[in-house]
């Protein structure tokens, strides 16, 4: 098993002003790779612990990360602290340099003095190529150890591991397994609910799931050889335990819900009284749903509704108004309960739910806006739009089929 570290640098990933992106992503990355990081950590802006923490790392570790720390400003000590773990001095390389100033000629900007400190490099150091900005990566050998520098700019980070680290770890460690993890989107039952409900499936021996939650969704993470043969059959055993609370398989709702609309040739508007643009916002986190999305009405001052039915046929009115195909639509009941309808020229829908314990104003607004989308995804699926879900409990329904 290849041993890999990860370090992290800089004052503001170690005291919390940033979150470390960065390394959860090249975690779940190299994990799928078949390089899964064996021990991570994080240092400040301090060299001397910065060399203390690269020597230690190269002597537990066949391959170290070290993101950050590479920019021109006087905090950014990298490369220094590798020249002196390296026990060598720094140098201009200056292909690197001519780099660097190509770059600032192209966009017609002039150079400051501190960015040719990017081209100091540790003797006998390997540039990592970086197209994207001015902060090569590089590499050192240490300790028996490859020691690769990388920016800490997300995006240059990514492409950097993407493009050169990866080909270059695969190069080196040819006989690493590839994994794979297929992620199976799911809402309305907890971590402990899923585990629970997955607990007498007989999941293949090569086989491992893993949970990732974050509001409103929890993703069950399914890792596996690559070419496992069978794959398929584990996922098709995995949705049928969870049936209703399964959104998409390696798509999250939005996505499903893009494709869905694409399909059908629908339009869809938005009438929300309660989300307070959630639903709009979430039409436009993909390229297919905002293609298919008309126009939301924000109205927050409206006066509750006192019958369900009025949720009906103001939903309706609005999609004959905005000659969309669709309608999701949210209102107040003047008893505080919520009235999430849908109206189609299939059929029209409306289900009258309240929260089972209290939420945030925000929470709130994000999970209403999630079952509605899942109503407007069973409706897709010629599906019933109405399912249990754990936050909610629901009062009544109507349903009109055209």
């Amino acid at each position: 098993m290849v041993k890999i570290s990860m370090l992290s640098t800089g004052e503001e990933v170690l005291h919390g002003d940033i979150v470390d992106t960065n390394a959860s992503w090249l975690s779940e990355l190299f994990f799928e790779q078949g390089f899964a990081l064996d021990y991570r950590s994080t240092v400040g802006d301090q060299l001397e612990e910065l060399t203390t923490e690269i020597i230690a790392l190269s002597q537990r570790s066949d391959v170290v990360i070290v993101n950050g720390g590479l920019g021109p400003t006087s905090d950014d000590l990298s490369s220094l602290a590798a020249a002196q773990a390296a026990g060598v001095a720094l140098e201009l390389n200056q292909e690197w340099l001519a780099t660097i100033t190509e770059y600032f000629s192209r966009i017609g900007r002039p150079m400051a003095d501190s960015n040719a400190k990017q081209a100091m490099l540790p003797q006998g150091a390997i540039v990592i190529d970086n197209p994207v900005g001015t902060a090569c990566g590089f590499s050192i050998e240490l300790n028996g150890a490859l020691v690769l520098f990388t920016p800490g700019v997300p995006f240059e980070f990514k492409k950097m591991v993407r493009d050169e680290i990866l080909p270059t770890l695969k190069s080196r460690f040819p006989d690493v397994e590839r994994l794979v993890c297929n992620k199976i989107y799911t809402f309305g039952l907890g971590e402990s609910g899923i585990a629970d409900t997955l607990s007498s499936l007989d999941i293949p021996e090569a086989f491992s799931l893993g949970y990732r939650s974050y509001m409103p969704f929890i993703e069950v993470k399914v890792f596996s050889p690559y070419s496992d043969s069978k794959i398929e059959t584990v996922l098709t055993a995995i949705t049928e335990q969870l049936k209703d609370n399964v959104l998409g398989i390696n798509q999250p709702l939005i996505e499903v819900l893009g494709d869905g609309l694409m399909d059908k040739q629908w339009q869809l508007s938005a009438l929300e009284q309660v989300t307070g643009g959630e639903l709009a916002r979430q039409m436009y986190q993909s390229e297919s749903t905002q293609q298919s999305f008309i126009q939301s009405v924000v109205d927050n001052q409206a006066e509750p509704l006192t019958e369900l039915t009025d949720a009906l046929l103001l939903a309706n009115e609005y999609r004959l108004d905005t000659q969309s195909d669709i309608v999701l639509a949210n209102f107040k009941l003047d008893d505080e309960s919520f009235a999430l309808a849908l109206s189609s020229k299939l059929g029209n829908y409306v289900q009258n739910v309240t929260f089972k314990r209290t939420y945030p104003i925000k929470a709130q607004q994000v999970l209403i806006t999630t079952v509605l989308l899942d109503m407007l995804r069973r409706h897709i699926n010629d599906e019933s739009p109405f399912v249990e879900f754990g936050h909610f409990e629901r009062l009544s329904v109507i349903e009109r089929k055209q």
